[in-house]
């Protein structure tokens, strides 16, 4: 299911990654903003919101899964995905413990990867806002 008007916020300290990113989800057609740190990132969410979040794991500062912590401690809907270069079980269990609904590999030589699990992100917050306005209309709100 892919909503080409889905906000993606892209997160990655390399400038020739975000620059990357951003280019491909642009020729996708999402509207996309990148950042270049978790912190950087956890303002505009708290300004903008996005749809789905994609962070790279190993960062300065504030790392992937600290990223992901403190979007799921704000109550967000966001759907997270994790881009590494080191993609290990570890690694893969700490951020899906921490929400994330993808580990996707570095480099991005192929997007499809991405692609695809931008698009179940997008698919299970459509079926996650449906849901709740269910429960609303049932409730009479």
């Amino acid at each position: 299911m892919m909503q080409q008007s889905a906000q993606v916020l892209a997160v990655d300290d390399d400038p020739t990654m975000r620059l990357a990113l951003q280019g491909m989800l642009q020729a996708r057609g999402y509207r996309c903003a990148v950042v270049e740190s978790g912190q950087e990132a956890l303002r505009y969410l708290d300004r903008h919101g996005a749809d789905v979040l994609i962070t790279d794991l190993l960062m300065p500062g504030m790392d992937g899964v600290a990223l992901l912590t403190a979007v799921r401690s704000q109550g967000l809907l966001t759907r997270c995905i994790v881009l590494t270069g080191y993609a290990t079980i570890a690694n893969l269990t700490a951020c899906l413990r921490e929400g994330a609904v993808a580990l996707v590999a570095k480099p991005l030589h192929d997007p499809q990867p991405l692609y695809a699990a931008i698009d179940h992100a997008l698919a299970q917050l459509a079926m996650w806002r449906a849901q709740m306005a269910e429960i609303l209309r049932q409730r009479g709100g």
